[in-house]
């Protein structure tokens, strides 16, 4: 053998890369329900609903067409991004070119990862509102960059202080994400905050990324506007949308990115050395969601907004000291102080709950470095069902200050 190595090693970056709580939870999830007890899986933000029959059937007739059982069209069927942009047009106030201002993904995760490997650059770095969605630190890191970390805190209903960024962090900054409603905090923003964002970023010379996944999903009067709503985004502005939580199609893995035509290309670059694209029988099935029309949509806000209405105040006479969600599907639950106390981290309280409740919940570890003493609620199961899930929980927590 002449290789120095004694076997064949992965990336560094991918060996050093956290793993997915998500993995764990679900190796004690299966053991748990192999002895035959009954969960209330409030974990993976993945949608209770079925998907809509009419959207199935835009599937089905799609993937007939022989032209659709092959390769696809690289940067999207045409049908599919013209009603994206009448959508985006009617929602946002927003006219988009469906030429070059609209790109199909596999999954707007997909997108988001492959974006930073179109941009960064060793030595640069990605601005991070944290806690964060994963992929949002971890596809800078698979690219070589690095990522500043700007703590949303619970004084500030979990919102970026924008002038904690210092010049140094600015100049060095090469990307800025923002994704409100949040994910995991729940916590939303008004146009006021996305012009400061994309004054700074304009300033700057920074990618600003925005993740609206949630979008359609939102509370009270806090209806999200896309950064295209701002002047001037769209010189440095690229923005992602899901399918996956309105429209209840997480396993068709369909997205869309909008934006810069240049940023667009870059990115439509990147991908056509990596994939071929979005199935364009699933792209059919898009069409076929976006026009079950604004009374859908409503709906299933109406049906997030039902379970934090009854969530709020349960987990508050719990002793959870919960911030109200003004979007999204979470709740960002404070772990209670003994655990704290006793150098207990949010996944010894997630495993605590889980095993004596049934209750799953994410450690807050998941979400970043100031992810922790904190634990993630998703309100993806029927009503009734979380509710016998915090009747459960409250009888824990009720065990607990016993403890004290």
């Amino acid at each position: 053998m002449k290789s120095p190595f004694h076997k064949i090693l992965p990336s560094l970056r991918l060996v050093e890369m956290p793993d997915y709580a998500f993995g764990q939870l679900d190796e004690m999830k299966n053991r748990l329900v192999e002895q035959g007890r009954d969960l209330c899986d409030l974990s993976l933000g993945s949608p209770d609903r079925q998907t809509e029959d009419s959207v199935l059937k835009a599937l089905y007739e799609g993937m007939k067409k022989p032209r659709n059982q092959k390769y696809p069209i690289f940067r999207g069927l045409p049908s599919f991004k013209k009603e994206i942009a009448e959508w985006f047009s009617e929602r946002f106030g927003v006219e988009l070119n469906p030429d070059n201002q609209i790109l199909p993904l596999l999954g707007s995760k997909e997108g988001i990862a492959h974006i930073a490997f179109a941009y960064m650059q060793e030595g640069f770095m990605s601005i991070i509102p944290s806690p964060y969605y994963p992929v949002h630190m971890r596809g800078t890191v698979l690219a070589g960059g690095q990522v500043f970390e700007l703590k949303l805190k619970p004084e500030n209903n979990f919102v970026g202080d924008l002038d904690e960024l210092s010049e140094d962090t600015l100049l060095r900054a090469k990307i800025m994400f923002i994704s409100y409603p949040n994910n995991p905090t729940g916590a939303v923003v008004g146009k006021d905050y996305l012009e400061k964002v994309v004054k700074i970023c304009k300033e700057y010379n920074i990618l600003l990324i925005s993740d609206l996944a949630y979008s359609e999903i939102w509370f009270d009067n806090h209806k999200p506007c896309s950064i295209f709503e701002v002047r001037g985004a769209m010189d440095i502005a690229i923005e992602f949308h899901t399918f996956s939580k309105t429209y209840n199609m997480a396993g068709m893995r369909l997205g869309f990115a909008v934006g810069n035509a240049n940023i667009i290309e870059t990115l439509y670059k990147l991908k056509t050395n990596i994939d071929y694209g979005v199935c364009m029988g699933i792209q059919e099935a898009g069409i076929a969601a976006l026009q079950l029309g604004d009374s859908y949509r409503e709906e299933v806000r109406l049906t997030y907004q039902e379970r934090r209405d009854y969530l709020y105040p349960a987990l508050k006479n719990m002793g959870f000291d919960v911030m109200k969600p003004g979007g999204a599907m979470y709740f960002w639950m404070p772990i209670p102080q003994r655990y704290i106390d006793a150098n207990k981290s949010s996944f010894d309280f997630a495993i605590d709950v889980l095993e004596n409740t049934g209750v799953v919940l994410v450690p807050g570890q998941t979400f970043g470095n100031f992810g922790e003493d904190y634990v993630r609620l998703a309100m993806v199961q029927p009503l009734e069902d979380i509710k016998r899930g915090m009747e459960r929980l409250s009888l824990f927590m009720e065990s607990q200050v016993s403890k004290v």
